[in-house]
């Protein structure tokens, strides 16, 4: 829990210096490009990763590990030719011609997501929990420090945030990477083409319905970045972007390692005894416990924060963080808990529910500007929506965890 702690308060105490060094433009640019990213990751491994936490065989599980790397470094070749060939007219439809150059960092970005991926789940199924917490403190040191450094490289000013964020990702996955091949140096050796076959032939599903799912997931927390920027401009995306980075992103580490624990443990007892309700009922009261009093004192102080801390340019990002705090609270109590989607194969309904998300958001965002022409009231239907949806998908999760014949 200490490396969650850490790696929680690295990014924030960064901030402090990235808001004096970069400008909401800065922020903005890179919010787009890091919504490209999240939304590339979806592909990257074609979800297999998810796959290795269920075999029972160890070396089925192996082969679904290999697969999901090797799958990801197929689609980063692929993506290095579509970004040699379209940057210029992809970065015009987003009228950002700036990030056409940015656009070259994408395919390694997505290839070390990629791998992460995979040795995240890998390490997880081991139950490397505290390595699994210093791979997350290499990443927010590293994005952080490197972000702060070539924000005072005067050629770099504008793709330092990129950069810095693509490295510090770099570094967590070479941690990670050399963790693993030290204990397991045969880990890619030996593979079989059949087996590869057989595995990927085994858990299509996860193509099949979890690269949907995650697609329409990925587009519905990254369309604010990719259609606001020409509704209200580069730097109001900063500004929901620096509201995103304070808030969203430490909690959603914290959340992240209650999940790698939950979804191990749901796992076993999943397999065992077809329900795990007593042990979904117990994290829902330690996340609950936990975030409902902090979040509730942000909500009243978070604005104020913001200026103080930042300078007077960035009060609107404390306003947005304001109205966007329920979704933050929900997205901390529920995705943890959103890993019964995973154990208990419920894959379908998982993908339903996207398909209302992204129609959701769109609408939302459509309806802000064309309706309201406001950026605040967007945020606003934007937040409403998500916290619909958390509420949902918390409703079905507990009943995933009572037991496949509530399941449905």
């Amino acid at each position: 829990m200490l490396g969650t702690v850490i790696s929680q308060a690295v990014p924030i105490l960064a901030s402090f210096f990235l808001a004096r060094i970069y400008t909401p433009n800065d922020f903005g640019l890179f919010q787009v490009y890091f919504s490209i990213s999240m939304v590339g990751t979806v592909f990257m491994t074609m979800r297999y990763e998810m796959a290795i936490m269920l075999p029972e065989n160890k070396e089925d599980a192996r082969h679904v590990f290999v697969l999901s790397c090797l799958i990801s470094l197929a689609w980063s070749v692929l993506i290095l030719l579509l970004v040699l060939l379209f940057r210029h007219p992809f970065a015009a439809l987003l009228k950002q011609p700036s990030l056409a150059n940015s656009l070259f960092v994408l395919p390694f970005t997505l290839l070390v997501i990629g791998v992460y991926q995979s040795l995240n789940y890998w390490s997880n199924r081991h139950k490397q929990y505290k390595r699994l917490s210093f791979s997350r403190i290499a990443r927010s040191v590293n994005s952080s420090a490197l972000s702060i450094a070539f924000g005072f490289v005067a050629v770099m000013k504008s793709t330092g945030l990129i950069i810095g964020d693509s490295l510090g990702q770099a570094s967590s996955a070479l941690f990670l990477g050399a963790r693993v091949m030290r204990d397991e140096p045969g880990l890619f050796r030996n593979v079989s083409k059949v087996k590869l076959k057989e595995m990927a032939h085994r858990y299509r599903q996860f193509p099949l319905f979890n690269v949907p799912s995650g697609l329409l997931e990925k587009l519905s927390g990254n369309l604010p970045a990719l259609i606001l920027t020409p509704f209200f401009g580069i730097a109001m995306v900063g500004l929901f972007g620096m509201s995103q980075r304070m808030i969203s992103v430490p909690g959603s580490v914290v959340a992240r390692a209650f999940g790698d624990v939950f979804r191990q443990s749901a796992t076993e007892q999943y397999m065992q005894h077809k329900e795990c309700k007593h042990l979904f009922l117990q994290t829902l009261k330690k996340l609950t416990i936990l975030s409902v009093p902090a979040f509730t004192v942000l909500f009243f102080v978070v604005e104020p924060l913001f200026v103080f801390a930042f300078g007077e340019e960035w009060r609107e990002a404390g306003t947005y963080a304001q109205i966007l705090m329920p979704m933050f609270l929900l997205q901390f109590i529920v995705s943890p808990l959103s890993n019964m989607f995973l154990v208990a194969e419920q894959q379908k309904k998982d993908f339903f529910l996207q398909i209302c998300l992204f129609l959701g958001i769109l609408s939302a965002l459509y309806g802000g500007y064309y309706v309201f022409n406001s950026p605040k009231a967007t945020l606003v239907l934007y937040s409403g929506v998500y916290t619909l949806k958390y509420i949902v998908e918390l409703i079905l999760s507990y009943s995933f965890s009572k037991g496949k014949q509530h399941a449905g």
